[in-house]
């Protein structure tokens, strides 16, 4: 039975501000678990706050070289981390039926370009985990939207403290066989209609037909032909079909260079982009099915960063 003091605590302590103590005590850092978690450092800052307080304790202690547990926050770790383990086995157990579900969230472009053409092999190797994607240009709350995983983009930093990224895009430029066959050298792509991705937000410099045109020692012309795409799987659905040349992405553009739909234009020009993460929401980290789908998406992002 509770003692008052310590119903009285409980009340206090949100479960999202376990969660939030929970991945930042795992990490040492609110930084890393404010990306794992999908919410701001501040945010996370809060709930750690919170527990503080209903506790009357201090948990973590804040030094020059980063976060550390005190032995009150060494205490409370352990509790909450069994807790929450315990408490995803039983609503895994709950929910227990012949098919399982993972859930998963990432852009649009890669959802159509590289994960919706490869889940035919991972349904194969697991025949009774279903798999919803979640495809949205908006970063999920991956807690409070109730997804179990995001595949993630961001910028390759160094003394990046969240974990590495499985691989870095590259960008390359590719156009169907007929039109690649006729571009020798730079100065065959100023005869080329540009297929353009409508960036307005620049999130993608390394997608801009400026840059690539300076890197190459182009000038271009305001009448050369070109085709604009707010949707970058538009883009390389229009290079398929012959319409000009695309700046690619890897790996969204690999199937289609595997299938000989597209060619790289100017072998040995790329630039590198951002980097690939899978991030596991809290609740769903100990599920067996997510896991397996977890390790399936690294073995093959793995694959595609030696191709």
């Amino acid at each position: 039975m509770l003692s008052p003091s310590s119903s009285h605590a409980l009340r206090a302590m949100s479960l999202d501000a376990i969660r939030g103590f929970e991945s930042a005590a795992r990490h040492l850092s609110f930084t890393a678990a404010a990306e794992e978690l999908c919410i701001t450092q501040s945010a996370v800052s809060k709930q750690v706050k919170s527990l503080e307080d209903a506790l009357s304790t201090v948990l973590f202690l804040r030094g020059g070289k980063g976060l550390s547990l005190t032995p009150e926050g060494r205490q409370l770790f352990e509790a909450a981390r069994n807790s929450l383990a315990q408490l995803a086995s039983a609503v895994d157990r709950l929910l227990a039926a012949d098919r399982v579900s993972v859930s998963v969230s990432t852009t649009p472009s890669f959802a159509a370009l590289w994960l919706a053409p490869k889940l035919a092999q991972f349904q194969q190797m697991e025949p009774a985990i279903d798999v919803r994607v979640d495809a949205s240009e908006a970063r999920a709350n991956l807690e409070r939207e109730g997804l179990d995983m995001a595949v993630r983009l961001s910028q390759v930093l160094p003394d990046d403290p969240a974990p590495p990224h499985l691989l870095q895009e590259q960008a390359l430029l590719v156009a169907a066989p007929e039109v690649a066959a006729r571009i020798h050298a730079a100065d065959g792509i100023l005869q080329t209609p540009l297929l353009v991705y409508y960036d307005p937000a620049t999130r993608f410099p390394w997608m801009s037909w400026p840059a690539w045109y300076e890197r190459l020692g182009l000038k271009q012309s305001a009448q050369q032909p070109c085709l604009y795409f707010s949707q970058y799987e538009h883009v390389l659905t229009a290079a398929v079909q012959g319409a000009g040349i695309a700046i690619g992405r890897t790996p969204l553009v690999l199937p289609l260079l595997r299938s000989g739909q597209l060619q790289v234009v100017l072998p040995g020009e790329s630039v590198p982009g951002l980097g690939y993460r899978i991030i596991i929401s809290t609740h769903s980290a100990e599920r067996p099915a997510v896991q397996k789908f977890r390790a399936w998406l690294e073995r093959e992002l793995a694959l595609e960063a030696i191709a």
